[in-house]
């Protein structure tokens, strides 16, 4: 698992959307626009992905396993109540911006002939002559986009993560 998110987290998200437009086809996968894209982002933000995870992980003082334990909880005890919350605390955010880089990753399909708001924004230009006005509201509409995405993250966060304990809470420093 380590060497797959080494690798894929250091290769950027476009030379992956050619690798699997250009080469899958060699090997008798013929994938249409769409599914290639969808599979370059997916591989391209599992990488990431699970380094959230792991570093939410990382962040849990070991302190805490030790106090579930001490308390006479099994280990799936501990993770339930103790390690899950926390861990769901500490990420959430960071998967919140995991979502934004799927919405803007996405433009990177245009390259190799998916419809989408880059690539319309590009075709309208071309026939009006006016790319700066195309891509101006391209760019608001990618902001209103994200930014309704963010309010609703958070929104759910905040309601959702609400009874989760904090690591002082659960007891740490």
């Amino acid at each position: 698992m380590g060497v797959y998110v080494e690798v894929v987290r250091n290769i950027p998200l476009l030379v992956i959307l050619y690798l699997v437009f250009y080469t899958l086809p060699a090997f008798g996968l013929k994938l249409g626009v769409f599914m290639s894209g969808a599979i370059a982002l997916i591989v391209n933000g599992t990488a990431f992905t699970i380094e959230v995870f792991r570093g939410g992980l990382a962040a849990i003082p070991v302190g805490q396993y030790e106090a579930g334990q001490s308390l006479g909880m099994r280990s799936r005890q501990v993770l339930r109540y103790i390690v899950v919350p926390q861990w769901m605390r500490v990420t959430f955010p960071a998967l919140g911006n995991q979502v934004v880089f799927f919405i803007l990753g996405s433009s990177l399909v245009e390259v190799i002939g998916g419809l989408e708001l880059t690539g319309e924004s590009y075709a309208i230009g071309s026939l009006t002559y006016r790319y700066f006005e195309a891509f101006a509201i391209a760019a608001i509409l990618y902001l209103v986009a994200v930014q309704l995405l963010l309010l609703t993250w958070t929104f759910v966060g905040g309601r959702w993560l609400a009874a989760a304990p904090t690591t002082r809470e659960a007891g740490g420093r």
